[in-house]
């Protein structure tokens, strides 16, 4: 036989919705869907990431890149060390 869970039910389903986040009932001592609310986490955090990292601006710095609207010569001119 199952005991109860210890946690309300009420408070088990109100929680997740108010804050948008999934819900598992789990147990580690029946190891009741340990593994797959370990993966779910898992994948939630590697998409979060790709999504992320598309949407960030590259970090670099790019030096010596010439202007769209310049010309050769702009960019010679630019491009020389100390004026010479």
């Amino acid at each position: 036989m199952i005991k109860p869970s210890l946690v309300k039910p009420h408070s088990d389903i109100y929680f997740p919705d108010e804050y948008g986040i999934k819900f598992f009932e789990t147990s580690a001592k029946t190891n009741l869907n340990v593994e797959e609310v370990f993966f779910s986490i898992a994948r939630d955090i590697k998409q979060r990431l790709a999504d992320t990292d598309s949407k960030a601006e590259p970090q670099a710095i790019k030096i010596n890149q010439q202007d769209q609207g310049a010309g050769p010569a702009a960019a010679a001119q630019k491009s020389s060390c100390c004026g010479a």
